[in-house]
This record gives C-alpha cells, structure tokens and sequence, in this order.
C-alpha cells in the first residue's frame, strides 16, 4: 500500500496535464489499485459541452488492471471540493467502497471512506 503522500503528489503532478477551457480549474486524481499500481487522470474541459472529470480519465485506466481501487487522491487549488456525484458514481463502481478518498487543496486535506460521500449509494 502505498502512503497518501505519494498518491497525493502523484494527483498533484497529473493536474499539471489538465486542459482547461471553460472552467479554469485544474483538477487531478491519482487512485491505488487493490494489485498495487497507480493510475493518473486529470481533467480535460470540451471546446462546447461535454468534459472529462479527473477521476473518470484516471478510472478509464483504472478499468483495464481489473483491479478495484482502494486509495483515490483528488487535488485542486480551489477552496473545499468533493468528486461530483458522477464522479463518485463512477468510483464507486470501480473502486472499494472502503476506498480512502483524500481531498486536498493548498491549504487543507480531508478524508473519507467513499461511500460517506454517498451513504445511501444503492448496494449492488
């Protein structure tokens, strides 16, 4: 398992790839894999409509190891975010409901087990 810095500065680094155009907000996402790798994404904001969150660009890679995750890092330097709901869909469909989720802006970090971030998820 690896130590929520590293994941966290993992997040970090992969924010720097974002592609913003509408948003103006960098966001990053790194998640452990039950098998031990880490999968980066970032987000990518469409020209028109659609967008890419961090967590579902590091999730499409995340798919693949057919490993669920169970530490997930999301970063920006705005003011207290979580992953949207969709986001958190996603998570939850591919990671351990037990899963670490570290959120971390500039100044503070919290953390959750995902499924506090949405209790009433129904069970599969």
């Amino acid at each position: 398992m690896v130590n929520y810095k590293t994941l966290l500065d993992m997040a970090w680094k992969a924010r720097e790839n974002a592609c913003i155009n509408k948003s103006g907000t960098k966001v990053g996402c790194a998640i452990e894999a039950a098998n031990g790798q880490i999968v980066c994404g970032w987000n990518i904001d469409g020209l028109w409509m659609t967008s890419l969150h961090a967590e579902v660009v590091a999730i499409t890679q995340l798919a693949p190891l057919m490993s669920r995750g169970i530490n997930i890092a999301v970063v920006t330097d705005t003011s207290f975010f979580s992953p949207c709901g969709s986001c958190i869909d996603w998570l939850i469909q591919f990671c351990d409901p037990n899963a670490s989720v570290i959120i971390q802006n500039k100044e503070q970090t919290w953390e959750y087990k995902l499924r506090e971030l949405m209790p009433h998820y129904p069970e599969k």
